[in-house]
């Protein structure tokens, strides 16, 4: 009898909780979001979520706070999020370090299926080869010859892991040329050492370098991508180098495994919107970045053909990463 005469009482209960969880979720966001980005200020990861930031934050009527967490190829800003609570509060840039970090490193803090949840992919950044005007590399052969010098050209990228890294790596194995990786914490450093002539080559995406082209001091020689881009018609790509590769870096938000569905979708929702709105399409297609949008499911099926791609380069380079 005591039980019958509980049942109700509980399901009672169960049922406000569960009104109460759906409110509650109905509301979000309540409070300020944190945007974190896994890279230093001022590189392209960075210039992507502050955009994204700025336009998100009316059409969710709370702030979007960007804060830079860089470190370990990324590793430090993703495990944060990940180890965070997931209620739509804290988020991350993720970048194309969530697919090649899982090929390059063993012991990572995070498991990108099992702790991260894909909420909308924003960009896709072509990766160019670039050199220090005056270094006297102007072509692949004038590269060829300042590669033969000493024990290998020194060229910077934003970090270990990286899409310009592998790149990278992949281009000095095709054409064996001996290349020496000098990596930063992120795009803002290694484009100011580049400029700043202390490394004569670089991979890097466009928008952190383009300020940089265009006051002369550095030289895009090469994109890697099925096509030249329209903002820089003379740059010629890999593949009229002799070499096809195209190598991208792309951007987009996760969030905390166990994030619920409904503000995965709002988020997903309303990142759409920015990612169609005109001012925002011309301001990424300016820097160089091509707007994406799309479902979750979409973001995420990305990654995982993202992570079987660059395991198979890395396995075809040699490449190695010691950690």
């Amino acid at each position: 009898m005591r039980l019958s005469r509980f049942k109700p009482w509980a399901l009672a209960c169960a049922g406000l909780l569960l009104a109460a969880a759906g409110s509650a979720a109905a509301a979000y966001p309540e409070q300020p979001i944190r945007l974190i980005v896994p890279y230093a200020a001022g590189g392209g990861t960075d210039t992507a979520a502050r955009m994204l930031a700025k336009k998100l934050a009316p059409r969710l009527g709370q702030p979007v706070l960007v804060e830079n967490k860089p470190g370990g190829a990324t590793q430090i800003g993703t495990a944060y999020v990940a180890r965070a609570r997931p209620d739509g509060y804290t988020l991350l840039m993720g970048t194309a370090n969530l697919a090649t970090n899982a090929v390059l490193y063993r012991n990572l803090p995070y498991d990108v299926a099992r702790d991260l949840t894909p909420v909308a992919w924003a960009t896709d950044v072509p990766v160019y080869v670039l050199a220090l005007a005056g270094a006297g590399i102007v072509d692949l052969a004038s590269l060829r010859r300042a590669a033969g010098q000493g024990t290998g050209l020194a060229y910077a990228t934003a970090g270990v892991g990286s899409i310009p890294h592998l790149a990278a790596e992949m281009f000095a194995h095709q054409f064996g040329m001996p290349l020496r990786h000098i990596p930063y914490k992120g795009s803002a450093e290694a484009v100011a050492a580049l400029a700043g002539g202390q490394v004569p080559l670089s991979f890097d995406n466009l928008p952190p370098v383009r300020a940089q082209i265009e006051a002369g001091r550095v030289v895009p020689l090469a994109i890697a991508a099925a096509r030249r881009n329209p903002l820089l018609p003379e740059v010629p790509t890999l593949a009229e180098w002799g070499y096809p590769l195209e190598a991208s870096s792309w951007w987009g938000v996760m969030a905390p495994a166990g994030t619920p569905a409904d503000i995965v979708e709002t988020l997903n929702r309303h990142i759409d919107a920015v990612l169609a709105d005109p001012e925002v399409r011309e301001y990424f297609v300016q820097q160089g970045m091509q707007p994406m949008g799309g479902a979750p499911g979409e973001f995420g099926r990305h990654i995982v053909e993202e992570t079987r791609k660059w395991r198979a380069a890395v396995e075809q380079a040699g490449v190695r990463v010691t950690q």
